[in-house]
């Protein structure tokens, strides 16, 4: 099978595929029906891939589409999963799911709770523990996953949705940006909310 993974970082995840005899194209820019069609692509792996997979390239890979979240899905869908699950007190963790027409709204097909210390962890290092937990994750499934036979299960519930630039209100909050420690974070995101 010829598998297309869309990430700019996805060593691990390209090592995952080729283990099980597929071929493996990287690539992290635009794609379009025709660029599947041309380069005989039959499934998509998306992994911090930052456009949008419209709906007709979804139907030239017959859906065969999964995206890798850093997030515990229906919460922190959209941009920074995980600047938000401290933010907003959601659960922290990673999840694959099927590509649909939505953003981070399809099919959850693995997920895994992720707690994290955040006395001991900054957003710098929580990322690269939620990118180790969702690359196991996938090396682990990734035979499950590429018959195309997982269906999961529909997300429940509202969960929550932030674009990018959301993020930009909570910069002062980050004097070290994403090296800030994540407890003296969320201790002067409170008092920027008490402050009104």
């Amino acid at each position: 099978m010829k598998v297309l993974v869309l990430s700019s970082y996805g060593s691990s995840i390209v090592s995952s595929v080729g283990r099980c005899g597929d071929e493996v194209l990287v690539f992290d820019e635009k794609i379009n029906p025709e660029y599947i069609q041309n380069n005989n692509i039959e499934y998509i792996v998306s992994f911090g891939y930052r456009y949008i997979i419209t709906p007709k390239t979804l139907d030239a890979v017959r859906g065969l589409a999964i995206n890798l979240h850093i997030s515990y899905l229906p919460y922190n869908k959209g941009a920074h999963p995980n600047l938000w699950s401290n933010a907003d007190g959601t659960p922290s963790g990673v999840t694959i799911h099927k590509v649909d027409e939505g953003l981070d709204t399809g099919n959850i097909l693995f997920q895994k709770e992720v707690p994290i210390n955040e006395s001991v962890h900054t957003f710098s290092s929580s990322y690269k523990l939620l990118v180790g937990e969702i690359e196991r994750l996938f090396d682990l499934n990734w035979r499950y996953l590429r018959t195309g036979e997982c269906s999961g299960w529909r997300q429940q519930g509202q969960g929550t949705f932030h674009y990018a630039k959301e993020a930009d209100a909570l910069m002062p909050c980050l004097p070290s940006g994403w090296d800030t420690n994540i407890a003296d974070f969320k201790r002067r995101y409170l008092e920027m909310l008490a402050a009104g």
